[in-house]
């Protein structure tokens, strides 16, 4: 038991040491990059610090699989260099069981980055959004509790164009209710100031509006009105129109938009990948790791450039597959659930033949 606590000690040095080390180069270029909106008048050093705080945990996590390769590789490979990993194993420990107490190290760090990103990081890159679109690059149309130009799919034949929607206050301005006919000809069309959320009644009611009945191209009747009931049966907090990028999105949050999607008779294959990617993510790491750690065992000196640079290149290759995966889910061309674990899956093959050809 002592042997497992010894190992697991020494993966957190090498572990914080890339953690550190990557995180604050992909921060200080980040930062760096930001520099040049200082001579705007309005920036100061202080937002860009609050800038670089409110992003730093998504750099973290980003991060995290990285270190945790190299933190993998780092021990292998000084337990080889130094005779210990020969003397364990001389002592009857197979190597499945001294790389036990490094996987237990990665599934601890697998169940912070989720929590991380579950949690603290969404709120933290709306923080960082709004920082950057009123401090650092200031636009005047940036208001976080608004999406303009929103198009929803009310039913299979009607189509609701909002210019503003505002869901902290229940509220849609400018909107158009649009009804086709079995051709996809306009048939009626309500236009309105604002479409309210009436909380009493759980429903959308058009205010100051006008319905427009299209009888044949050359003749239309019109009639106005101060309110009138609407199709849309969604509550505001079952709405996801916003344009937030998925990757920047919690499980709970993508879960809810592809809910709407499906609702709304939207696609949604770009969401639904990067939440079977997200939940992909914690064997993505242990996978990248498993992969990772046969290969310290062949190496019989201590090098950190080597270390280095094998964990870079496992990374990049994992994360190259990861990308053309996702780009061709989010695309619709194959099913979501395997552009999320078709790494996952390719790769875990990969393991398998590579623990048996090594016997380990």
């Amino acid at each position: 038991m002592r042997i497992y606590f010894y190992i697991a000690k020494k993966f957190w040095g090498p572990f914080f040491f890339a953690l550190g080390v990557f995180t604050a180069l992909v921060v200080l270029g980040d930062t760096f990059e930001k520099m040049k909106n200082l001579g705007n008048g309005t920036t100061t050093m202080l937002d860009l610090l609050s800038y670089s705080v409110t992003t730093f945990p998504n750099w973290l996590a980003t991060i995290m699989p990285v270190a945790c390769l190299l933190g993998a590789i780092s021990v292998i490979s000084e337990m080889v260099s130094n005779g210990e990993w020969t003397a364990c194993v001389a002592s009857g420990f197979a190597p499945r069981q001294l790389f036990k107490p490094v996987v237990t190290c990665i599934l601890l760090v697998v169940v912070l980055t989720m929590g991380l990103q579950e949690f603290v990081i969404p709120p933290l890159n709306a923080k960082s959004a709004e920082i950057y679109n009123t401090r650092i690059n200031p636009s005047t149309s940036f208001n976080p509790d608004t999406e303009q130009d929103v198009i929803l799919k009310v039913s299979p034949n009607q189509m609701l164009f909002a210019k503003e929607v505002n869901l902290k206050d229940g509220t849609m301005s400018r909107v158009s209710l649009d009804t086709y006919d079995a051709g996809w000809d306009i048939a009626n069309q309500i236009v309105a100031d604002q479409m309210i959320w009436d909380p009493q009644t759980k429903s959308w009611l058009f205010s100051k509006g006008i319905q427009r009945t299209f009888l044949d191209p050359m003749d239309t009747t019109e009639s106005s009105f101060e309110t009138a009931q609407s199709p849309v049966n969604l509550k505001p907090d079952e709405l996801a129109v916003d344009r937030t990028e998925n990757k920047l999105l919690s499980i709970r949050e993508l879960a809810k938009r592809i809910h709407f999607f499906k609702r709304s008779g939207l696609a949604s294959y770009s969401a639904q990948t990067m939440l079977q990617s997200k939940l992909a993510t914690p064997f993505v790491t242990l996978i990248m790791c498993l992969l990772g750690m046969p290969f310290a065992i062949s190496m019989r000196r201590k090098s950190k450039i080597l270390n280095i640079i094998a964990s870079l290149v496992i990374a990049f290759t994992f994360w190259w597959l990861i990308s053309m995966f996702t780009s061709i889910g989010e695309n619709g061309y194959i099913n979501p659930f395997l552009a999320g674990w078709g790494p996952v899956l390719v790769f875990s093959v990969v393991v398998f033949f590579e623990f048996k050809w090594l016997k380990l």
